[in-house]
Formats: structure tokens, C-alpha cells, sequence
């Protein structure tokens, strides 16, 4: 799983199934699980190889504190080649809460038990 901020330029790294071959043709697709729908489909998709992984680069905003599936499919062979789930956040990745703004925790006391 890849966490990724809410705006901005962003980069997906990802290490596919297969070499990317630059004489085929690459669909990206990154569907929002919440609204169970594609919000961004990269029908001719370029991606850059760093080392031993790929990235590629998107401006697609996103919705906070939401999950997104990516796909990366050869569509001149019909393969997937990748899938990954995308994870969006603009808290730091060492603060994070995932119940922030969400939950606020209520005191109950000392929680202390009395046995007689």
C-alpha cells in the first residue's frame, strides 16, 4: 500500500509483473473505493524507471482519508502487469490518526472496580 498526499504533484512507485516495454501500451487506472468508481484512467500511460522500480506521475486530486485501488494493465497483451491500493492523507506519516477529527475520546472515569 502506498500513502499519498491529497494534492500536488505525486509520485506512484511501483515495481510491475513484467518489464515495461516501450513498443506496448500501457493503461493506469485508480478507482476510489468509497464512491466504487474510476477517477482516473490513463489510457497511453508513461512511466519512468528508477533503479529497480517505476514511477509515475500524477495530479489527480484525491479525497481525504480515503482508499484508492491502482491498476496498470498491458493492453497490448490484455495483462495486468501491477495492483496496488493508494492510501490519502496530508498528516505526517508519524502523527497519523486515523480517527483524527473523527472520534473524540470521552473520559469515564478512573475505571476502577469495587469487589465486595
Amino acid at each position: 500500500m502506498q500513502i499519498i498526499t491529497k494534492s500536488g504533484t505525486r509520485l506512484l512507485n511501483f515495481m510491475p509483473r513484467e518489464t515495461i516495454d516501450s513498443g506496448k501500451v500501457y493503461e493506469l487506472k485508480i478507482k476510489s473505493e468509497e464512491q466504487n468508481k474510476v477517477i482516473l484512467t490513463d489510457s497511453n500511460a508513461s512511466f519512468s524507471l528508477v533503479k529497480y522500480y517505476y514511477t509515475y506521475s500524477t495530479t489527480q486530486a484525491l479525497d481525504e482519508a480515503n482508499f484508492y485501488t491502482i491498476e496498470i494493465n498491458n493492453t497490448t497483451d490484455g495483462t495486468l502487469i501491477f495492483k496496488d491500493k493508494l492510501f490519502c492523507t496530508n498528516q505526517d506519516l508519524s502523527t497519523f490518526e486515523i480517527s483524527k477529527n473523527v472520534y473524540i475520546e470521552k473520559s469515564t472515569g478512573n475505571n476502577e472496580y469495587i469487589y465486595a
